[in-house]
């Protein structure tokens, strides 16, 4: 909400009015800004990954919050002018990185054993579940194990350590990808 369709509603109450922003120490402006540094500094760490892996997430990426938040910063001359360039660079990037991968995805067809099966996304680990004999990608997976250690698919027991690499068809999604100039993100390290 920061920048998003509804900022306008995190407005400071006015003078002598109380408001739940100072009980909880709530400063929107302070967080922005160090929500920006913290983008800026993390892609210096390997941008080309951040990147990849913030324009994934369809819950929380939108390229219109991302420039607000480039126009929030600079009318406001909350963070230094190197970092609002060093930042604003990073969302141009990151907006022109999400572009292509849509023109990319949209001009193919990716086949039905590339796709996790419940998150229809491209797998970049894909690992077989024992228990149900099903291809998931390995992040999707275990992120539902931490929460529920069982199959999806059928309720059977499973942990991290019984999912099997499946590295053929890693290769075979990798090749696809390359092929296509769909860039590959978020893969385990």
């Amino acid at each position: 909400r920061l920048v998003g369709p509804r900022c306008l509603e995190l407005k400071a109450p006015q003078k002598g009015q109380v408001s739940d922003f100072e009980e909880y120490s709530f400063k929107p402006k302070e967080l922005l800004q160090m929500i920006a540094e913290m983008y800026v500094f993390v892609g210096r760490a390997d941008k080309e990954k951040v990147q990849k892996t913030i324009t994934e997430d369809g819950r929380s990426y939108r390229p219109k919050t991302f420039q607000k938040a480039v126009s929030i910063l600079r009318r406001e001359q909350m963070i230094s002018a190197d970092l609002l360039q060093e930042f604003s660079t990073f969302v141009q990037e990151l907006n022109d990185l999400a572009e292509s991968q849509e023109a990319a995805l949209a001009n193919v067809t990716v086949p039905d054993e590339f796709l996790d099966p419940i998150m229809s996304e491209i797998m970049v680990d894909p690992v077989l579940l024992p228990t149900s004999n099903t291809i998931m990608d390995r992040k999707v997976i275990e992120r539902h194990i931490m929460s529920n250690d069982d199959d999806p698919f059928n309720r059977q027991p499973l942990a991290v350590k019984d999912l099997v690499p499946q590295t053929e068809l890693r290769d075979k999604i990798t090749d696809f990808c390359k092929k296509h100039g769909i860039v590959m993100g978020n893969e385990s390290d």
